[in-house]
């Protein structure tokens, strides 16, 4: 690890809710400071050096805070993710193709009216990212639910519902990869199987990747279209630096249409449903794609390192609530059922507010009872707090239920410290990409 490197972990390592109570984004301010925040997400980390430094030289023309020019074919930031998405996941994609749009949700909602019709089918993974439901009901088209299935410790298409659901007649198929909320990351085999069913049953994918780039040591993300196969199915791919870099607030995402009458196809939207993108966010993900990298793999490393820290500390719970840990991104989906049973109550997250003042996501919003999201996108300092409240709310609330015991302490042997004083990343080559 660089010194710059190190110099960013102990930055993470002491992230505090006294500072981090002063910011002005929604994660910080919906509620009282009491609450430790762990539902919306995005990350606490500080911004990349260069991120912030082309911030600066755009601020320094002078007045150029206008709409940014969201229409160009050749823009530096097209050239940039296209170059970055060819380095990180051979994804041949050229700029032109790169179409700019505020966020990945309208590259979605887009997508959703150029490729149905009204009342269309639209099938969507369960637990699924809540937007996904608004935006299918605004556009007058038909959400059809397909549960995932826990098997073997992962979360996994059913491909034999997929395919039923296709038989039916739905028109199009909301796919998530890395998956929000479960952290799934789909293998190239599984993505093959999706986009044979697409082909045979004529259903267009539409890929929500904007988690893609914090993968987990292990695991590698694949765009969907990378693959050759794509070329059968109309295709179209929502990516950003915003979740990547945490740039969420600044209004920049890409769309990546496969084929190029798919492209043509989208590009028959109304001009306003592009409008929106900021011009900062356009020089902030230019920066991103082309320096970033460094800051990138540090969070990335700081992250597993809290993935692993969540995993020993949710031990401590036993059945009452259990991690299957992500294989992307900082979010952990956390099976409550059984905790939700004892407590006669499936508002987890009204719980976990209530009695332990840590704000989480219910899994209802997702389509499912008993589960909660929590977002470990912060200091391993405040994750770990967050922890123990939740387990204390837990004890005091059925002290006699067996969930929810002592949490190991610091001395036990291999009881995970700090990733600043002895994590190694698994990937030995995760510092030299």
């Amino acid at each position: 690890m660089s010194e710059v490197q190190q110099e960013l972990v102990h930055l993470f390592d002491g992230l505090r809710a006294v500072s981090l109570s002063t910011r002005r984004s929604e994660k910080w301010r919906r509620y009282p400071p009491d609450i430790l925040p762990a539902f919306i997400a995005e990350m606490d980390f500080p911004v990349a050096e260069p991120v912030l430094d082309a911030i600066r030289a755009h601020l320094t023309v002078g007045g150029d805070l206008g709409y940014a020019y969201a229409y160009t074919t050749d823009a530096p930031v097209q050239r940039a993710f296209a170059d970055w998405a060819r380095a990180s996941y051979d994804w041949r994609v050229e700029p032109r193709e790169v179409v700019l749009f505020p966020d990945t949700m309208r590259v979605m909602e887009v997508a959703l009216e150029q490729f149905t019709e009204p009342g269309d089918g639209v099938v969507v993974d369960v637990p699924a990212y809540p937007p996904y439901f608004e935006a299918i009901a605004a556009a007058g088209r038909q959400v059809v639910p397909q549960p995932m299935r826990l098997r073997g410790g992962r979360w996994r298409l059913d491909l034999e519902g997929l395919a039923r659901a296709f038989r039916a007649g739905a028109a199009a198929y909301f796919l998530c990869n890395p998956h929000n909320p479960t952290g799934r990351v789909l293998t190239a085999d599984e993505l093959r199987e999706v986009l044979a069913l697409a082909a045979e049953f004529e259903v267009a994918v539409i890929s929500d990747e904007v988690h893609a780039p914090l993968t987990h040591p292990g695991h590698r993300h694949v765009p969907l279209g990378a693959l050759p196969e794509a070329a059968r199915v109309a295709t179209v791919t929502a990516a950003s630096a915003s979740k990547g870099w945490n740039l969420s607030g600044l209004k920049c995402a890409m769309a990546v249409a496969g084929r190029p009458r798919d492209h043509d196809r989208l590009m028959e939207m109304r001009p306003r449903e592009r409008d929106g993108v900021g011009i900062l966010g356009v020089s902030a993900s230019e920066a991103a794609f082309t320096l970033g990298d460094p800051w990138l793999r540090t969070v990335r490393h700081y992250l597993h390192g809290s993935r692993r820290m969540l995993v020993e500390l949710f031990e401590s719970f036993g059945p009452d609530l259990e991690l299957i840990p992500p294989e992307a991104s900082y979010l952990a989906w956390l099976d409550g059922r059984r905790l939700a049973d004892r407590l006669g109550s499936d508002d987890l997250a009204d719980f976990f507010l209530g009695r332990g003042k840590v704000a989480v996501s219910d899994g209802r919003e997702y389509g499912i009872e008993g589960f909660i999201r929590l977002n470990f996108g912060t200091s391993q300092h405040l994750l770990e707090e967050m922890v123990r409240r939740m387990e204390k709310a837990v004890r005091e609330e059925a002290p006699d239920s067996g969930g929810a015991g002592e949490a190991p302490p610091r001395s036990v042997p291999g009881y995970p410290a700090p990733v600043s004083g002895s994590y190694q990343p698994v990937d030995t080559e995760e510092f030299s990409r």
